[in-house]
């Protein structure tokens, strides 16, 4: 076993100097108008700011919606992460929504909050600006047929009890499904 995980890296190490590492990171979402697209957006080092702050995540979603014309299908909240299924009138703003959602969340944290998180940054990270709040990419995954609609509705469904929350999912107040 531990060879072949000492095999897997050497190929990954071939790719990257072959291709070059920028080009195993270049990767392009998909944009596609009438699709549904999975959504996970998750913390910085897996904070769990969620749920506590759950009125200002509300906000942020609020805000998002006056700017921006989408329907979340399914959501759910955790502590540290949320899954959604969104389904936006123009594919190309899915990726400025979460920003705006993102951007929204970090601007009403309370300041000791939002200085806490730039202390654990990096040197790069803190001169790109970044938050220190949310992890600077997000997951997307876009729904191509009933199946996949119906697997990622379940995930969604079942994440609280995945993640050893509730015992009963009806129990679990920040999600669509109760």
């Amino acid at each position: 076993m531990y060879f072949i995980k000492i095999c897997q890296f050497a190929i990954f190490l071939m790719i990257c100097l072959f291709l070059g590492y920028d080009g195993i990171m270049n990767y392009k979402r998909i944009y596609a108008d009438g699709y549904s697209y999975f959504l996970t957006m998750v913390t910085h080092r897996r904070k769990p700011l969620l749920v506590e702050h759950i009125a200002l995540l509300r906000y942020a979603f609020a805000l998002s919606k006056k700017k921006y014309v989408y329907r979340i299908d399914a959501i759910v909240i955790l502590p540290d992460h949320l899954h959604m299924i969104i389904t936006p009138k123009n594919a190309t703003e899915y990726s400025d929504i979460i920003s705006s959602i993102k951007r929204s969340f970090v601007y009403g944290l309370d300041e000791k909050i939002k200085q806490d998180a730039k202390a654990e940054i990096s040197d790069a990270k803190y001169r790109r600006r970044h938050a220190g709040i949310w992890q600077e990419r997000f997951y997307e995954h876009t729904i191509r047929d009933e199946k996949d609609w119906l697997e990622k509705m379940e995930y969604i469904k079942y994440n609280p009890v995945k993640h050893g929350l509730v015992e009963d999912i009806h129990t679990w107040e920040y999600t669509s499904f109760t």
